[in-house]
């Protein structure tokens, strides 16, 4: 009986968090009321606030679910890979792509970072900590089978998700992460590249 019943109410919340995450794209964060979301999802505002007590709520738990699809996208990208170096580029790769094409972080950024920016750099937040959690254990995993160099992985992890994180919120100037060949070969020679053990093939 309780799983019927929570399954509905988590496919709502979905439901509103995507409503919202349309009208954020569609006329800003600012300029998007609770009234809109519960007209974008076609709900009552009773069944909004029931989810969710205000408009920061609602854009905290759509940042925790698009951390959670983060981790997915990061491990997919890591997943194409058989060694740590490419698992690493993998990972890399996958989380500047997250960022630069998605169309509320884009929005954000572009026009209304006061308020999304914090949310998202933040280091308790659920992209920033769920990108360092899974560097950590690729690097250490590196480390450990000696293809990397004995770097410290949560430190070296931070590197490689600030350098997402500056992707994502600075324009690029002399490495264009748009272009799918240039940024694989700077993951490969400049951040992957980085950790390697000398002995390591970089081929």
């Amino acid at each position: 009986m309780s799983q019927q019943t929570s399954t509905p109410r988590r496919d709502r919340r979905e439901d509103l968090l995507a409503a919202a995450a349309r009208r954020f794209v569609a006329v800003g964060i600012r300029k998007t009321t609770m009234e809109d979301v519960a007209r974008e999802a076609r709900a009552g505002k009773a069944t909004l606030y029931r989810h969710f007590h205000n408009k920061d709520a609602v854009i905290d738990a759509l940042l925790e679910r698009e951390g959670e699809r983060f981790t997915r996208e990061l491990e997919r990208g890591a997943a194409a890979h058989a060694d740590a170096s490419g698992r690493v580029e993998g990972a890399f790769l996958a989380g500047v792509r997250f960022f630069v094409e998605h169309p509320v972080m884009t929005k954000g950024r572009d026009e209304e970072p006061g308020i999304l920016l914090p949310r998202i750099t933040a280091r308790g937040g659920p992209l920033v900590g769920r990108g360092l959690d899974l560097f950590t254990a690729l690097i250490e995993e590196g480390v450990a089978t000696g293809e990397f160099r004995r770097v410290d992985p949560p430190a070296a992890a931070e590197v490689a998700v600030r350098l997402i994180l500056s992707y994502f919120s600075f324009p690029p100037m002399h490495v264009r992460v748009d272009d799918p060949d240039e940024a694989a070969a700077f993951a490969h020679a400049l951040v992957a590249g980085g950790f390697r053990a000398r002995s390591t093939s970089s081929s």
